[in-house]
């Protein structure tokens, strides 16, 4: 409840991602560092059928003033974002905006129970929040849960449109240019492909294309956006955002690796392994992988000889794999292991592990920066294309794969791979880079990092208004 007596209330922040497991998890890493703050307050919005799941579960963090709240949608997804809704970004997306009445609703009770919501910290998808901002005349913050080079893609949707790189029921051919390189269109990035051009980007579905171009203009209407990111990883793409921005009034504040703003210190597994010997191979909560894919996986795997971790979610296989999947399981039970889920944070952070095989989701491209652990990159859909780019080319701290015609990643090339980033001297050359970039991600956000300096100065700021 609100404050008593002659004391201030508590500064009121509502909290609503995307109701995705990519969103969802840096938003609430940032909030459970705000809801620790002396003043602070926080109500995190999930739609109700993920709300229903989460809060099964839900122990509020010690010493934080944060709850679950549910606000209704009539797209069901009690697991978040599925393959199924990536497919049908349009419309999903168009759905969401019924929503914009009931957050208005959820605003005034809030305020009335709690203490007066004062700011909305939204993700950027959801772009008509800032009219509900608007409305009760607080400010929006942007949250961005992916890469500031994602940021400058994103800005500059319009110019993409025109070169036909993105949307083919917008441009004036109706299809997309061949793969050649995008110079000079993305400021504060380099050179593209147009294969490295977010895949989410390169859909043909009109409603998602018009979204789309919709919320482009609503960042620069943003009191802020915060980037889980931090700044010595992208440097231009963040000088050129933050000077972009700011031309309008908002600032642009990277302030990530958001994870290690809670990050739990506990260790997992055996410590008698040998030292980065592991292979530890994850997918994500959303992409899958056909039944003929996986045979080609598990050869290669197998191959190598390397021990492996490998989390197999009961949805990831497509196309009853059932009995390929339990030969696998026999024929290495003595070289890996295959579980259901796995603490990823912990994983990555023993020693064991050499090298992650990752669909290069952003929070797993953080999280194994953060812990000094190359990348193997098998993007599947969305930006991850964008992020494996960005992880191989640009930083050099991993590997990719190279699909046939008939879109398969053969078993030849996987065993290659996995040798050259366990064994080989590559390998070696992107551990030493990434273990450099380890100690900028968790220096960000120490006392004193850039990270941390700009969240707290973004906290003051909340306060002094």
């Amino acid at each position: 409840m609100a404050s008593q007596g002659t004391s201030s209330p508590k500064i009121h922040v509502l909290a609503f991602p995307v109701p995705g497991q990519g969103h969802i998890t840096p938003i609430m890493h940032l909030c459970k560092k705000i809801a620790a703050r002396d003043g602070f307050t926080v109500s995190f919005v999930n739609v109700d059928s993920l709300h229903d799941e989460m809060i099964k579960h839900w122990r509020a963090p010690p010493n934080t003033d944060l709850r679950l709240v549910s606000i209704p949608l009539s797209w069901k997804i009690p697991h978040g974002l599925d393959a199924h809704t990536l497919t049908h970004l349009g419309e999903f997306f168009k759905t969401t905006t019924e929503m914009i009445p009931a957050l208005e609703y959820l605003v005034s009770k809030l305020s009335l129970e709690i203490s007066p919501v004062r700011c909305i910290i939204s993700d950027y998808f959801f772009f008509w929040t800032q009219d509900v901002a608007d409305k009760f005349g607080i400010p929006r913050i942007v949250l961005w849960p992916g890469s500031t080079a994602w940021t400058t893609i994103e800005y500059h949707i319009p110019e993409l449109i025109a070169g036909g790189h993105v949307f083919p029921s917008l441009t004036e051919a109706k299809k997309l240019v061949a793969d050649e390189s995008i110079v000079g269109i993305i400021k504060g990035l380099g050179p593209l492909h147009q294969a490295d051009v977010p895949l989410y980007l390169q859909a043909d579905d009109h409603l998602w294309a018009e979204y789309s171009v919709q919320r482009v203009p609503y960042i620069r209407k943003a009191s802020c956006v915060l980037v889980n990111s931090f700044y010595d990883l992208e440097p231009e793409a963040s000088d050129f955002m933050a000077a972009e921005l700011r031309k309008g009034g908002t600032e642009f504040l990277s302030v990530g690796p958001m994870f290690l703003l809670d990050e739990q210190t506990s260790e997992i597994g055996p410590t008698n392994v040998e030292k980065a010997s592991v292979l530890y191979i994850s997918f994500g909560s959303i992409a899958v992988v056909t039944v003929e894919q996986f045979e080609e996986l598990a050869v290669g795997l197998e191959a190598i000889g390397k021990p492996f971790l490998w989390v197999l979610r009961p949805e990831l296989l497509i196309g009853n794999p059932v009995e390929k999947y339990k030969e696998f399981c026999e024929r290495t039970s003595k070289q890996g292991f295959t579980v259901s889920w796995a603490p990823q944070l912990r994983v990555l952070k023993h020693p064991s592990i050499a090298a992650h095989l990752s669909h290069c989701g952003w929070n797993s491209v953080l999280e194994s920066i953060s812990n000094g652990v190359p990348l193997m990159c098998w993007p599947w859909g969305a930006e991850q294309n964008t992020n494996a780019k960005l992880v191989i080319h640009d930083w050099k701290i991993g590997a990719g794969f190279a699909r046939g015609a008939n879109g398969l990643i053969g078993r030849g090339d996987i065993e290659k791979t996995l040798r050259e980033v366990m064994d080989g001297e590559r390998g070696k050359q992107m551990k030493d880079t990434v273990e450099v970039l380890k100690c900028k991600a968790r220096k960000a956000v120490e006392s004193g990092g850039r990270s941390a300096a700009s969240l707290d100065d973004f906290l003051k700021g909340l306060s002094s208004q």
